[in-house]
């Protein structure tokens, strides 16, 4: 029987993956879906000149845990569309050895600059540093564009959050009082006998969980908190977080939340 020829190949034959699949326009520094961080990763091309950096970084993330200095920010600088969020979002998620779908993101960053040196610093961070990455693109964080928070604020905010706290500073501060008095648990139980909700996903929705908050205090305390409204009256007139109060509660509430970590922030869009 005659055989029927082989189809020419097309030119989307010739790539490695589909080109049909999403692609993401630019890098976003907070993206959280794992899949498209995989992909990110999986796909990303590490120039010999981010490769150097990376290096270079790595290697100075590491003496500096031996030897600490004051050294500690590292400022990305580079043309429009020359890779800087890509580069500082991949090296906090390396050196933080986030999960991504079951890998460590440093074992995929690693894999990507095929160079032992960075393969060896990043194994030794993830054994010897262990690191908490606090990663975020400050020009879209709703508080800037309205000018009503300081770098500060919006750091510490996020800092809470990625411990669990609550990102209001009137309820984390509430959270971190409690738990410091070992009552954190006992203000969750009676505000799921109140309101019959969890606390831990309802304090999100802040203006109706301060006036929770304060209701559960009264029940509580009653004695210190004589009406509903006496704790938020009380929350409003705390002053503002300063970089030294920053540095301070980092350092405590590491040592609470997560201890043995070294804390890292990685902040996109400064200019």
């Amino acid at each position: 029987e005659p055989r029927t020829p082989n189809p020419m190949p097309t030119i989307k034959d010739l790539f490695a993956s589909d080109i049909d699949r999403r692609i993401e326009e630019v890098i976003k520094v907070d993206q959280a879906d794992e899949t498209i961080i995989r992909d990110e990763l999986a796909e990303y091309v590490v120039t010999d000149s981010i490769r150097a950096h990376f290096r270079e970084v790595f290697d100075h993330y590491q003496t500096t845990w031996q030897k600490p200095n004051e050294g500690i920010a590292i400022w990305v600088s580079g043309f429009f569309g020359s890779g800087k969020s890509s580069f500082a979002k991949y090296l906090g998620l390396a050196l933080a050895n986030r999960d991504i779908l079951g890998s460590g993101a440093g074992e995929l960053l690693a894999q990507r600059c095929h160079d032992p040196k960075i393969q060896v610093l990043l194994r030794n961070i993830a054994e010897r540093i262990p690191t908490e990455a606090v990663i975020f693109d400050v020009s879209t964080d709703r508080g800037i564009r309205t000018g009503n928070q300081s770098i500060t604020e919006i750091m510490y905010r996020l800092f809470l959050q990625s411990l669990g706290y609550a990102r209001d500073l009137d309820l984390s501060e509430l959270e971190i009082t409690l738990e410091e008095e070992g009552r954190l648990d006992a203000f969750k139980a009676k505000y799921r006998e109140v309101f019959d909700k969890d606390w831990d996903f309802e304090k999100g929705k802040i203006a109706i969980a301060v006036q929770q908050a304060s209701r559960v205090m009264h029940a509580l305390d009653p004695a210190t908190y004589g009406t509903v409204d006496s704790w938020r009256e009380s929350a409003m007139r705390r002053a503002d977080i300063t970089p030294g109060d920053l540095a301070a509660r980092a350092l405590e509430l590491m040592a609470r939340r997560r201890p043995g970590k070294t804390l890292l922030f990685v902040v996109d869009e400064v200019g």
